[in-house]
């Protein structure tokens, strides 16, 4: 099977298998994933929720879309109104 590639052009990495033992792919590579990382904020910009640790922000994709990881498309927000912000705008429901 070949190598699944991101949306950037580059390969990504394997997950292991399925349940179905098929090979499983990662949606984005490494250097996608870990881009939104570092664009974390120190703070929500939603509620304004200053945290005692990074660890309780999320970084969200503002259109829904976990493939689009550009810079425009990313901000942060407190696990609770990342909640909220995804099921008000239905983000969990597959486009």
């Amino acid at each position: 099977m070949d190598r699944k590639l991101c949306v950037c052009g580059n390969q990504v990495a394997s997950k292991g298998r399925d349940k179905y033992g098929n090979q499983a792919f990662r949606t984005s590579c490494i250097t996608c994933s870990r881009y939104g990382r570092r664009q974390k904020g120190t703070k929500c910009i939603r509620c304004h929720f200053i945290p005692e640790d990074t660890c309780q922000l999320d970084v969200d994709h503002i259109d829904g879309n976990r493939q689009n990881n550009s810079l425009d498309n990313l901000q942060t927000l407190c696990a609770n109104c990342h909640r909220l912000k995804t099921k008000l705008n239905n983000d969990w429901i597959k486009k």
